[in-house]
C-alpha cells in the first residue's frame, strides 16, 4: 500500500493512501432496480488528516449516498470530505481533465501538438476546443467530434482510469482501520422464475425456483452476500393513468384490492426480504441463475374464482355515477395452488416471480400451457396461479335494484350472481365482490355466507352441484 504526502490548502500535510478492493459485501437488491451495498474496506491511517482513494468502485455508484462507519472495535475517524472521479465516462470529460496539458490532434493529414487552452464543459455546451501549438499560435477546432484522433499521454498520472471514491478524513492515531462502505448504485435487479411441470397425475406437479440476478453497475463483487427486497414500487406496472381512451376495460384480478389497470401512488419501502443462500460472486455485465428450490412432486390443487365486474375505460372513481362497475364479465377463472411448507418440500419464504407450467407429453417432451405472476408466498402460506378459464363453468353479475337514500351522500345497490356448471363434476366457485363505490359500506342484506377478504372486498364459497345453478344476492349501502 503506497503513502504520499500532498499539500492541502489551509489544513498542513494530508496523507495520500489506498484502500484495496472489499474484503466482503452484503448486497440488497431491490425490485426497482438500485442495490444498496455495504462492503468491509481495510485502509492504513496516518494520525491526523488522510486522503483515502478507494479502488474497486462500480461506475453507476450514487456519490451522494456514500457513508462511512467503523466496525465494532474500531477507533472513531471523522469525514471531511468525499468525492467520485471517473474519467472514462466520455470524451469531455477527458478534455477537461487535460486543460492545461499537452495533448495530440490528427486531423486528417494534420497532425498538432499543444497545450490545451479549453474544451467542452459537458454534452449540451458547444463542442468547440482550443489548442496553443509549439509556435505561439492558438488553433481552434470547431467540433471535436470530427477530429479522426485526440491522443492523450501519460494518462495514469493525469486521470481516473478507474473508477475512484476519494474521502478525505481525519483518525486519532496511527493504523489499520477497518471501515464498513455503505452506498446505493443503480444497474442491480433480479427476477425469479417459477417452472411446473404437469404430469400424468392431476394432485401433483414438479417445481423449480430460479433467481436471476443482473449485474449492470459497471463493477464486480465477490463472494457478497445476497439479500432480495420486494417493494410496492417495484410490483406496479408503469402503464398509463387509468381512463385512457386507449386502454382496455378495467377489472379486478384475484387477490388484488384495485383493477389491474388502476394507477397507484407505491412506495419504495420494502415489503418482503428474501436471503440467498450462500455467497454469490456476480460479475459485471452478467447474469446469473441460481436455483433456490427444487420439488420433484409438489402436492397441488385447483379452485375456481368468479369475479365477475369490470369498468369502462371511461369510468375512474365515479362513484355518484348510477351506471358504474355494472358492466361484467363470464369467464370463471381457474387457479392452481400449493403450500409452501416444510413438509411439502419447500418451507421458506418464496419471493414474487413469473410462473410458467408446463404438461409433459407422452414423448417426454413440454408443452408450454400458461403463464402468470405469482405473488409473493411467506412461509405457511398458499401460493396460486391463474391457469385460465374454466371449462363448463359460467358466471353472470348483474345489478338488480339501485337507490339514492340521501343525494350525493347516500346510496344503496344490490346484484345478483348467477353460476352455472356444466362439468360432470362438484365444485366450488369463490364469488368475489368489490366494493368499490366508497369505503365506508354496510352489506345489509345477503343470502349466503362471506367473508371480508380485504378492505373493500367481500369473497362467497358456493358449492355447485354437477349440471347445477345457483344464485347469489346480496345489498350494500355506502355513505359519504
Amino acid at each position: 500500500m503506497g503513502l504520499w504526502a500532498i499539500c492541502s490548502a489551509g489544513n498542513g500535510l494530508a496523507v495520500t493512501v489506498e484502500s484495496p478492493g472489499p474484503k466482503g459485501a452484503t448486497l440488497a437488491l431491490y425490485d426497482t432496480g438500485i442495490g444498496l451495498v455495504s462492503e468491509q474496506r481495510r485502509v492504513v491511517l496516518a494520525r491526523g488528516e488522510n486522503l483515502v482513494r478507494f479502488l474497486e468502485i462500480p461506475v453507476r455508484i450514487d456519490p451522494s449516498s456514500v457513508s462511512f462507519s467503523t466496525v465494532s472495535g474500531g477507533r472513531p475517524i471523522q469525514v471531511l470530505d468525499q468525492r467520485f472521479e471517473y474519467d472514462l465516462t466520455g470524451v469531455e470529460r477527458l478534455l477537461q481533465r487535460y486543460i492545461g496539458q499537452t495533448i495530440e490532434i490528427r486531423d486528417g493529414a494534420d497532425v498538432r501538438q499543444g497545450v490545451l487552452l479549453s474544451a467542452p464543459a459537458g454534452n449540451a455546451g458547444p463542442s468547440s476546443i482550443a489548442l496553443l501549438d509549439a509556435h505561439g499560435e492558438a488553433c481552434v477546432y470547431p467540433d471535436f467530434h470530427r477530429l479522426n484522433q485526440i491522443l492523450f499521454p501519460h494518462v495514469d498520472e493525469l486521470t481516473y482510469v478507474h473508477p475512484t471514491l476519494l474521502a478525505r478524513m481525519t483518525a486519532q492515531q496511527d493504523g489499520p482501520q477497518n471501515l464498513r462502505l455503505n452506498y446505493i448504485l443503480e444497474g442491480l435487479s433480479w427476477n425469479v422464475s417459477y417452472e411446473a411441470i404437469q404430469t400424468d397425475s392431476p394432485s401433483e406437479t414438479y417445481l423449480g425456483v430460479r433467481i436471476s440476478l443482473k449485474n449492470e453497475t459497471g463493477g464486480a463483487f465477490k463472494d457478497a452476500r445476497v439479500r432480495l427486497v420486494a417493494t410496492e414500487k417495484g410490483g406496479v406496472s408503469e402503464g398509463g393513468f387509468a381512463g385512457s381512451m386507449t386502454e382496455d376495460p378495467q377489472r379486478y384480478a384475484y387477490g388484488r384490492e384495485a383493477p389491474s389497470r388502476e394507477q397507484v401512488v407505491a412506495s419504495a419501502a420494502a415489503l418482503q426480504t428474501y436471503e440467498m443462500p450462500g455467497t454469490i460472486t456476480l460479475e459485471n455485465g452478467a447474469q446469473l441463475f441460481v436455483q433456490l428450490a427444487q420439488v420433484e412432486k409438489l402436492p397441488v390443487s385447483r379452485f375456481y374464482v368468479y369475479d365477475g365486474v369490470k369498468f369502462d375505460r371511461f369510468q375512474r372513481n365515479r362513484r355518484n355515477d348510477w351506471n358504474y362497475g355494472t358492466e361484467f364479465r363470464k369467464t370463471i377463472d381457474t387457479y392452481l395452488q400449493f403450500s409452501n411448507s416444510t413438509t411439502e418440500g419447500l418451507g421458506f419464504n418464496l419471493p414474487p416471480g413469473r410462473f410458467r407450467l408446463y404438461r409433459q407429453t407422452e414423448s417426454g417432451a413440454l408443452d408450454l400451457v400458461g403463464h402468470d405472476y405469482i405473488e409473493g408466498t411467506p412461509l405457511g402460506g398458499s401460493g396460486y396461479v391463474a391457469l385460465g378459464p374454466a371449462k363448463d363453468l359460467q358466471g353472470e353479475r348483474e345489478r338488480i335494484g339501485y337507490s339514492e337514500i340521501v343525494p350525493l351522500h347516500e346510496y344503496e345497490e344490490s346484484f345478483e350472481i348467477r353460476l352455472e356448471n356444466g362439468s360432470p363434476e362438484n365444485v366450488e366457485v369463490r364469488v368475489v365482490e368489490h366494493l368499490y363505490r366508497w369505503s365506508d359500506f354496510e352489506v345489509v342484506k345477503s343470502d349466503a355466507e362471506y367473508v371480508l377478504t380485504a378492505p373493500q372486498t367481500i369473497e362467497f364459497r358456493i358449492a355447485l352441484k354437477a349440471g347445477g345453478k345457483r344464485a347469489v344476492h346480496y345489498t350494500v349501502h355506502y355513505r359519504w
